[in-house]
C-alpha cells in the first residue's frame, strides 16, 4: 500500500533525482509516475521514463529519477513540481 508523505523528511529533485532510504520513497514514486504522465503529454504524447537508481549503493539506499524522450535529465523548469 502506498503511504502518503513522510512528514518532517526532506526530499529534493536533483542532478541524482530523489535520494532516500527505499522506505520513504513509496508516495515519492507514485507521484514520480504520475508526473511523467503530466510530462509525455506536454511532450506530444512521447515516451518519459523513471529510473530506479541503487547500482553502487547499500541495499535500501535508493533513487529515482524521470528521464525525458531524448533520454536526458528531466528539463529543470519541471524540478519544482
Amino acid at each position: 500500500m502506498i503511504g502518503p508523505p513522510h512528514p518532517g523528511v526532506p526530499l529534493a529533485y536533483g542532478t541524482a533525482g530523489f535520494r532516500a532510504r527505499a522506505d520513504l520513497l513509496d508516495s515519492t514514486f507514485f507521484r514520480m509516475g504520475a508526473l511523467a504522465v503530466l510530462r509525455s503529454r506536454s511532450r506530444g504524447g512521447l515516451a518519459v521514463g523513471l529510473m530506479v537508481t541503487a547500482s553502487h549503493n547499500a541495499e535500501p539506499d535508493n533513487g529515482i529519477k524521470l528521464v525525458d524522450p531524448d533520454g536526458g535529465m528531466l528539463d529543470v523548469s519541471w524540478e519544482p513540481h
